[in-house]
C-alpha cells in the first residue's frame, strides 16, 4: 500500500451517506465546507484559463446554478473570480427562484450580490433562458463558464429547460473554457443524457467513482482534485480506489543531506535508443538528471556515442555493439553487466526499437538485476515478462495501446491481479495499479500529450527509484505527479500548442518548489 496521502474514490452513493455522516447535520459545518471549495474552484479555474490563453483585462464568466450546494459552490466560486479581478464581469443563470434553492445556495448568492452587485447580470427565471443567453453573450462571448446546475443527486430524464440549456452550452463557440462543479451536467448514477461537454472537473471534497469512469471521459475533460480534509481522520483504509492527494509532491521537497555525495542520490543505469530513435535515450537522459539522480550510466548504439557525449557530458555514456539496423545488440550484455552492479536502479526501453535481439539482451539484463527496474515503450512485451522469474521490483509505463499489447485485451484491474509488479496506465488521468491498490494521479495537461512525453516519465520515475528512499509504488506516484504538474506550468505559461516536450524538463523545479 501506498504510504503517501491518498483519500477513497467513493460512488456517489457512498459519498452522500460519508458527507451526511461528516457533517452531522451541521450548516455552518457545510457552509464552511461550501466556501472551501468555491474558492478552490474559482482559484483553479483562474488558473486552469490560462492554458488557452491570457486572461484579458475585462474577463467575462457565465455562471449556471441549480438549487442544491453546486450551485451553491459555483456562486462562491464567481465571488472569488470577482474579487481577484476586480474587471471581471459575471451573468448568472438559476435554474429556479432563489426562494426555491437550499439555504446556504440562498446565502452564497446574497454574499455574491454584497460583493459584486454591480458586475453582475440575472437572468430571470421567467426569461426565455436560451434567448436571454444568445443576448448576453453578445459578440464578445465569454471566457469561462462554470457549471453548478446537478450535483451528485441528480437522476435522468433530465427535465425542461435543462436538455435545451446544455446543447446550447456544448454548441456555443463563444465560451472559451467550460468547466462543472464535481460532476458535469448530465452524468449521474442511472447514465447519462446531454451532458455538458466541460474543459476542466473540479472534484470537490470527494472524486466521484464516475468522473474517473472511462465512457464519461469525453465529458469530464481534465480532472481536479479539490482537497476539503474530508478524510484527514478517516482514510478508509479498505477502499482501493484511491486518488493522491494534490500535496503529495511535497514528499520530494527537502534539503539534501550535508555529508553526501553524488552516491548518496542513486546511480541509474538506462539501457535505451537505437539508431533511428536515439531522441528517445537522450530525453530520458536528461529527465532523470534533472530529477536529481546522483550517477546515470546509459548504455545506446556505438553509433550514438560521440554526438551524445558532447550533447549531455553529465551523464556516463557506454557505446554498446549494436546489430546492422541500428538497435543494441545481444553481444552488449557482457559490458552492461559490468555497471550493472553499481547501479540502484535500471530503466530499459525508451527508443530500443522492434529488434527481437535487443529485447532478448533487455531480457537478460532483468534477469541478472536485482534493483528496483523500469520497463518502458518497446520493452514492454509479454515474451520479456513471461521469461522473468521475480517482478516484484519491476514498474512498468505503457500507454493504452502498449498495455493492450502486454495484455493481450484484458483489463488493468484483472492483469495485474496476482502480479506483484507496479503498474502506470498512462492516459488523461495516469493510473498506478498494485495487486492491492488503484491510485488515480489526477491534475496534468493535455500539453503532455506528444512524443517524447513517456520517455522523460521514464527517466523521472527512474531517478526516484534510484535514490532508494520510496516504494517502487510511490515512486511511480511521485513521477507522474510530478510531470503533471510541470506539464501545467508549461501550458499555463505557453498555452498547449506552441511548445516542445523537452521544455516540459524546465518546469520541473518550479513544480517543486511551489505550492498548487
Amino acid at each position: 500500500m501506498s504510504t503517501l496521502p491518498t483519500d477513497p474514490i467513493l460512488s456517489c452513493e457512498a459519498s452522500l451517506a460519508y458527507e451526511k455522516k461528516f457533517f452531522g447535520g451541521d450548516e455552518e459545518l457545510e457552509w464552511q465546507a461550501m466556501n472551501k471549495a468555491g474558492e478552490g474552484v474559482g482559484d483553479a479555474l483562474l488558473r486552469d484559463m490560462r492554458e488557452l490563453r491570457t486572461i484579458p483585462h475585462r474577463p467575462r464568466l457565465l455562471t449556471l446554478v441549480g438549487k442544491g450546494h453546486n450551485g451553491g459552490d459555483a456562486l462562491i466560486a464567481t465571488k472569488r473570480f470577482l474579487r481577484t479581478i476586480p474587471t471581471a464581469r459575471a451573468v448568472i443563470l438559476p435554474l429556479v427562484s432563489w426562494e426555491d434553492c437550499r439555504p446556504l445556495v440562498q446565502r452564497a448568492w446574497k454574499e455574491l450580490t454584497e460583493l459584486a452587485e454591480k458586475r453582475i447580470e440575472l437572468i430571470e427565471t421567467s426569461a426565455d433562458f436560451l434567448q436571454e443567453l444568445e443576448k448576453k453573450t453578445g459578440d464578445r462571448g465569454f471566457d469561462a463558464l462554470i457549471d453548478g446546475l446537478l450535483g451528485m443527486q441528480a437522476k435522468l430524464p433530465l427535465r425542461d429547460p435543462l436538455p435545451s440549456i446544455l446543447k446550447w452550452v456544448n454548441d456555443s463557440e463563444k465560451i472559451a473554457v467550460k468547466a462543472s462543479v464535481d460532476l458535469p451536467t448530465g452524468i449521474t448514477e442511472n447514465g447519462i443524457e446531454h451532458p455538458l461537454r466541460a474543459d476542466f472537473t473540479y472534484c470537490t471534497g470527494i472524486v466521484k467513482e464516475l468522473v474517473t469512469d472511462s465512457e464519461n471521459a469525453d465529458f469530464v475533460g481534465r480532472l481536479r482534485y479539490l482537497d476539503l480534509n474530508f478524510f484527514t481522520n478517516d482514510r478508509i483504509e479498505n477502499q482501493s480506489k484511491r486518488v493522491l492527494q494534490s500535496n503529495a509532491l511535497s514528499t520530494l521537497r527537502k534539503l539534501r543531506c550535508v555529508e553526501g555525495d553524488k552516491r548518496t542520490h542513486g546511480h541509474l543505469f538506462l539501457l535505451a535508443g537505437s539508431r533511428n530513435f536515439g531522441g528517445a535515450a537522450m530525453m530520458a537522459a536528461k529527465a532523470a538528471l534533472k530529477a536529481g539522480v546522483g550517477l546515470l550510466t546509459v548504455g545506446i548504439p556505438e553509433s550514438l556515442h560521440a554526438a551524445f557525449v558532447s550533447q549531455l557530458p553529465e551523464a556516463m555514456w557506454v557505446p554498446l555493439p549494436e546489430t546492422p539496423d541500428g538497435a543494441i545488440a545481444l553481444e552488449g550484455l557482457g559490458k552492461v553487466r559490468q555497471f550493472l552492479g553499481r547501479a540502484t536502479a535500471l530503466v530499459a526501453g525508451p527508443g530500443i526499437g522492434e529488434e527481437k535481439e535487443t529485447h532478448a539482451l533487455i531480457r537478460e539484463v532483468c534477469s541478472l538485476f536485482e534493483g528496483p527496474t523500469l520497463l518502458d515503450a518497446d520493452a514492454l512485451r509479454s515474451e520479456i515478462l513471461n521469461k522473468l522469474t521475480n517482478l516484484d521490483n519491476l514498474v512498468l509505463t505503457p500507454h493504452a495501446g502498449e498495455f493492450n499489447r502486454l495484455a493481450n485485451g484484458d483489463s488493468p484491474s484483472h492483469w495485474i491481479a496476482g502480479k506483484a509488479c507496479t503498474l502506470v496506465l498512462k492516459g488523461a488521468h495516469t493510473q498506478v495499479l498494485t495487486n492491492r491498490e488503484r491510485l488515480y494521479c489526477l491534475g496534468g495537461s493535455t500539453v503532455l500529450a506528444r512524443g517524447g512525453s513517456g520517455d522523460l516519465l521514464a527517466g523521472i520515475i527512474g531517478a526516484l527509484l534510484a535514490k532508494n528512499k520510496y516504494s517502487n509504488q510511490d515512486a511511480a506516484c511521485l513521477g507522474v505527479q510530478w510531470h503533471g504538474r510541470a506539464g501545467e506550468v508549461l501550458a499555463r505559461q505557453h498555452g498547449q500548442e506552441s511548445v516542445m516536450t523537452t521544455e516540459i524538463l524546465d518546469y520541473l523545479s518550479f513544480a517543486l518548489r511551489n505550492e498548487f
